[in-house]
């Protein structure tokens, strides 16, 4: 079986992931998230690797799209550098650490509420 047809679907998403990163900045993860926990079956340890999986694909995404943004000018260097990236980093490091130790249906509530949230927020806001 080619490379194409075996993994068709996986470029799909991909490219639909990236898109919607382009666009709105973020989302893309979304997609990746959901697209790896319910288009395919995993096991308990491979389901957490989902979200795991989710974050490594979105790294070159946020990378690519960050050049862009920084050479139109969209990035306040003061707010994002200087705060939000070393919080962030450091936030990045407990949830990996956490994802290892929580239930699986624990980090699905969480991940569920959260999109939940941001899509109401981004409606009635």
């Amino acid at each position: 079986m080619t490379f194409l047809k075996k993994y068709w679907l996986h470029i799909l998403i991909g490219l639909l992931a990236g898109a919607t990163n382009g666009i709105l900045g973020a989302g893309g993860g979304i997609i990746v998230t959901y697209f790896l926990s319910h288009a395919l079956t995993f096991d308990q340890k491979q389901e957490n690797g989902v979200f795991a999986n989710a974050v490594a694909t979105m790294l070159p995404l946020s990378v690519i799209s960050l050049s862009i943004y920084l050479y139109k000018g969209y990035i306040n260097l003061d707010t994002s550098f200087f705060t939000l990236i070393p919080s962030a980093l450091i936030g990045g490091i407990v949830g990996a650490y956490l994802l290892t130790k929580l239930h699986l249906k624990v980090v699905k509530t969480i991940f569920s509420i959260l999109v939940i949230i941001c899509g109401a927020m981004m409606i009635f806001k």
